[in-house]
């Protein structure tokens, strides 16, 4: 499933992947301390109270800086 169709759990620091056989689920680990998240969201998320941006890699923060 493209990041597009997930919405904000693509970028979130609280979701997790979870592979199956024949699919990717997406788990919110926002759920496990409080049982107003639901473990799978419907996806694509489009709003969410408890979205925080996810901590960039530091492979991609070199990446994205303008080389000299």
């Amino acid at each position: 499933m493209s990041k597009d169709r997930v919405g904000l759990c693509a970028r979130c620091r609280h979701a997790r992947t979870v592979p199956s056989r024949t699919t990717v689920y997406w788990m919110c680990e926002r759920s496990k301390t409080d049982p107003s998240f639901d473990k799978y969201p419907r996806l694509p998320m489009i709003q969410c109270r408890g979205f925080e941006p996810a901590a960039e890699t530091p492979d991609a923060s070199c990446e994205a800086e303008p080389r000299s």
